[in-house]
């Protein structure tokens, strides 16, 4: 198994703008998850930035990869930026997707989440109360899907999927699932990071 980890940062956001290297408890948005990457190099040996960003090809350029304009729009689908990486990169057979809003994702997660691969794709999430209308408090319980890594063959991200239905579903704690898509989510990962003591070393 030859995993490329990559992690997705263009410069364009419209509900927090400059969200990658915005300071979120002191340090850049994307410093959390390369953090936990190098904490994990043992696992991640090879990684990359797909980037647009001039000030994160400045912070981490030994990882940043330009990544073409027509791939750094609002509408982008991140499977087009996938298979546009393993052309570039056509030794490895698996890609770790880990993205910048997922800070609470830690090394421990990719460690196990890598255990758990088998070649089968693989999602990360948690388990929480499925609702619906006529049972708001049933007792079943909903995989939700967090964002915060991915594992797929290059065979499969050249089909134009990141998983299918064989699908490994890797549980993280909710504690630690939250995705930032706005400034409320923004605040909830910074309070928690907070109380955690997680600064920049």
């Amino acid at each position: 198994m030859n995993i490329l980890g990559v992690i997705p940062a263009r410069s364009g956001s419209k509900r927090i703008p400059g969200k990658n290297t915005k300071l979120l408890n002191g340090n850049p948005l994307i410093y959390y998850t390369m953090d936990a990457c190098f904490d994990s190099f043992s696992n991640i040996k090879n990684l990359i930035i797909s980037t647009d960003d001039k000030k994160i090809i400045s912070l981490y350029s030994r990882w940043a990869e330009k990544r073409p304009p027509e791939l750094c729009q609002d509408d982008t689908p991140m499977i087009k930026v996938l298979q546009y990486i393993i052309e570039q990169h056509k030794e490895y057979d698996t890609i770790m997707l880990l993205q910048p809003t997922s800070p609470l994702r830690t090394a421990e997660d990719i460690n196990k989440a890598i255990s758990l691969y088998d070649g089968r794709p693989l999602y990360s999430g948690y388990y929480m109360p499925l609702k619906t209308k006529d049972k708001p408090y049933s007792g079943e319980q909903h995989f939700q899907r967090n964002g915060a890594i991915f594992i797929t063959p290059v065979e499969l991200i050249k089909q134009g999927k990141l998983w299918d239905d064989s699908v490994i579903e890797f549980e993280m704690p909710e504690s630690r699932s939250t995705e930032i898509d706005n400034m409320d989510q923004w605040f909830m990962a910074e309070s928690i990071l907070e109380k955690l003591g997680r600064e920049g070393k």
